[in-house]
């Protein structure tokens, strides 16, 4: 029953994006990013759209791609988060059109706690609505850095997506070994159960709900266990930002991958414990920066036991749990079911 209607959502989602012809699309993208950095204007703009079943709340953003905007349930009275992509920008860009189908799709078979829930999508004329349970704690990349901010003293060198390098304050450690826990159990479930390996952690794809639970989400690069892209085993698409990026992707090798989620979630702990990620220094050569970078991640099982940041890591479990999850080869990285397993995430 529910391949059925997960297949059944599948063809509505398709049949949506390829709607093509014989009609007067309204270039929507064109007047909508107009506003992009005047949120009343967007939240006026966003009034227009019809919402069937959900009352409009809140505007977030405006992206190249897609609008985002927080809307209410009439009928369960729950927060929502709504993704509205025009279909004729769809229609030009089929990459992300894939992607979408995969984030829609993944997010509808996954049902799980600690995986950000999807609901049934729309679509208008003109319109793709994807929907999705609002997490009003919003990503961790955020929660963290809006931390790091208040424990130390602003720096005018503080700039791009990632946490604020500043003298670090440690988070709490049952904070962190929640954290992980939850991060842990929804990767578990999503390879045992949904034969889906993520291929895209990161701090930004973490989010918090009202009571600071972790839920995975950003299921865009969702490949299945096996799947087309699969040869022996082993898949073949290279994923992940360069930061989360194993040794593996880095090399350009065929890899399993449930370990490349092991290896991104540990980095996603590192930055938790340390205020910082494991293989950058803070004031990189912007002159081959990447290349020393990737030597860092192809060299981390050197590099992590001798690392400063870890040294001011108040608990040795934590410690051994990241360095055994940034195993360079993957056949000594832990799995996901043995760092669920970790003496760090089993205590009290």
């Amino acid at each position: 029953m529910l391949f059925c209607y997960s297949f059944f959502f599948f063809v509505v989602v398709v049949v949506a994006l390829c709607f093509l012809e014989d009609q007067h699309v309204v270039d929507t993208l064109t007047a909508r990013t107009s506003s992009r950095n005047n949120k009343t204007g967007s939240t006026s703009a966003m009034r227009e759209l019809a919402l069937p079943g959900y009352t409009h709340v809140q505007h977030i953003c405006s992206g190249a791609s897609h609008e985002t905007l927080v809307a209410q349930s009439d009928d369960t009275k729950e927060l929502v988060l709504i993704r509205v992509y025009a279909l004729d920008y769809l229609r030009k860009h089929p990459s992300l059109r894939r992607r979408i189908e995969r984030r829609a799709l993944a997010s509808r078979v996954a049902h799980h706690p600690n995986i950000v829930k999807g609901l049934p999508a729309f679509v208008s004329d003109v319109d793709l609505f994807l929907v999705e349970e609002h997490c009003v704690g919003g990503e961790l990349l955020i929660a963290l850095d809006e931390y790091y901010r208040s424990t130390a003293a602003p720096s005018a060198n503080d700039t791009g997506r990632q946490p604020a390098q500043q003298p670090f304050r440690c988070l709490s450690l049952s904070f962190i070994r929640r954290t992980m826990q939850d991060l842990m159990s929804g990767l578990h479930y999503l390879h045992s159960v949904c034969g889906l390996v993520h291929r895209n952690i990161k701090l930004e794809s973490i989010f918090l709900d009202s009571s600071n639970r972790a839920k995975l989400g950003r299921l865009e690069m969702c490949a299945a266990i096996p799947s087309f892209e699969v040869k022996d085993g082993m898949l073949q698409l290279c994923c992940a930002s360069k930061h989360y990026a194993a040794p593996e992707l880095v090399m350009g090798c065929p890899y399993k991958g449930e370990l490349i989620d092991v290896w991104s979630a540990g980095v996603v702990l590192f930055v938790m414990l340390t205020g910082r990620f494991p293989f950058e220094e803070e004031k990189e050569v912007v002159d081959g920066g990447d290349s020393l970078l990737f030597q860092r991640i192809c060299t981390a099982d050197e590099v992590l036991q001798i690392h400063p940041a870890l040294g001011m890591v108040p608990d040795p479990l934590a410690v051994d749990l990241v360095r055994n999850m940034l195993r360079v080869n993957p056949e000594c990285r832990l799995t996901v079911e043995e760092a669920l397993q970790h003496p760090f995430l089993l205590t009290s």
